[in-house]
């Protein structure tokens, strides 16, 4: 593998291109949602308009799943070259279900009579829980490949 480099490099592998993407996809519906949750909540189309973003982060969020845990993955590569971290890949594939039941229960708060102080405070958390799930892919990717995803 490619060392010293960021994933922008032409020698990536087909694994790294792809949770690249999905990455940048899954940064891009993070920032939705944060603006969403961040906009006037008197307004009518606060809940509809933060229950899109969700939706949307909650796709990102599975797209990122099917493609980082898929046997050509990223996690089944990186299994195979560095071994050593079959640990840290393992918790790191643990967060997933975590993370796609948190996002479902955020989701489905929308549709309850809970208040918006106690949804944002839930979004934050899940937007909190993402942000130390990407961090630690980010870690995990570099002490394998010594190849930075980037911020996206």
């Amino acid at each position: 593998m490619n060392r010293g480099n960021t994933v922008a490099d032409d020698n990536r592998s087909d694994a790294l291109r792809a949770a690249a993407q999905k990455r940048i996809e899954l940064k891009q519906a993070i920032s939705e949602v944060e603006n969403a949750t961040a906009s006037a909540s008197a307004q009518p189309a606060w809940r509809p308009r933060l229950a899109a973003a969700l939706g949307d982060l909650n796709q990102a969020l599975l797209r990122h799943v099917e493609e980082v845990e898929g046997s050509d993955g990223l996690l089944a590569e990186l299994t195979r070259e560095a071994p050593r971290l079959s640990r840290r890949i393992e918790e790191v594939r643990d967060e997933h279900p975590k993370l796609c039941h948190q996002a479902t229960k955020v989701m489905e708060s929308l549709d309850q009579d809970v208040t918006v102080g106690a949804i944002r405070i839930d979004v934050l958390d899940l937007l909190s829980a993402i942000a130390r799930h990407r961090q630690a892919g980010a870690d995990l990717v570099y002490e394998g490949y010594e190849v930075d995803l980037g911020g996206g």
